[in-house]
């Protein structure tokens, strides 16, 4: 993995890589991998960029975007009305939405979010990001636990240490494929309606703009369209 530093030639990249199949780091090769990944590396040779990654966490993104920590962060990141009024985002990418992942034996218990929000229910979902303001706001009874590495939290489910992630379908998608034991019951019909983005640091706030074409540019030639086709067996 590259040095954490960036350049006039380089582009200093946040992500929490801990985003299956979005970005997640790969430990046996210390690299970065992911939907998300690619996109940042064809955004970075359009403009004429190299990437150098960073790794960031979840409850310190908005603070690391305002400090200029990096120039840009990617990795399953929602365009939220608070993160607009806060931070610089770029314009959306790829749709998703809230779900949850549960053990597949469990799934005909959960037909709602009411079924989920019952005392008794061990929901775990990570800090810092929309998965927390979603339990915060709409889950009142369920047994609600922050678990801090969110990659590790389908494992704790399918081992029976929770019954209920709370996540994005194309999260949820992913892990019930990679494997047989969990479920999404609810994937058709998501409890919201969001959209992933970039966001720019401070100083790169002048690149929103040429980001954007950039993305309105692979959307119009089919680039984008053509990432999700490839990357449809994960979500």
């Amino acid at each position: 993995m590259q040095a954490m530093e960036s350049t006039e030639k380089s582009l200093l990249l946040g992500t929490p890589g801990d985003y299956r199949p979005m970005a997640y780091h790969e430990p046996f090769t210390d690299s970065y991998r992911g939907f998300d990944i690619e996109l940042a590396w064809r955004i970075a040779a359009e403009l004429g960029y190299e990437v150098v990654f960073k790794e960031i966490s979840w409850d310190m993104l908005a603070h690391d975007a305002k400090t200029d920590a990096f120039d840009m962060a990617i990795g399953g990141i929602s365009r939220t009305p608070q993160r607009k009024e806060e931070l610089i985002l770029s314009d959306s990418y790829l749709e998703t939405g809230k779900t949850i992942l549960c053990r597949e034996v469990d799934a005909a218990r959960f037909g709602s979010l009411a079924d989920v929000d019952r005392p008794g229910v061990r929901v775990l979902y990570n800090p810092g990001g929309t998965n927390e303001d979603f339990v915060k706001t709409h889950l009142h009874h369920a047994d609600c636990r922050v678990f801090a590495r969110n990659a590790a939290i389908p494992d704790c489910i399918a081992a029976g240490k929770a019954d209920v992630m709370i996540t994005e379908t194309v999260e949820a998608a992913f892990y019930t494929r990679q494997v047989p034991a969990l479920a999404a019951p609810l994937l058709a019909h998501p409890f919201t309606r969001e959209a992933f983005c970039i966001v720019m640091s401070r100083k790169r706030a002048d690149m929103v703009r040429v980001v954007n074409l950039v993305l309105a540019d692979f959307r119009a030639r089919g680039i984008l369209q053509g990432m999700a086709k490839r990357y449809k067996a994960l979500f």
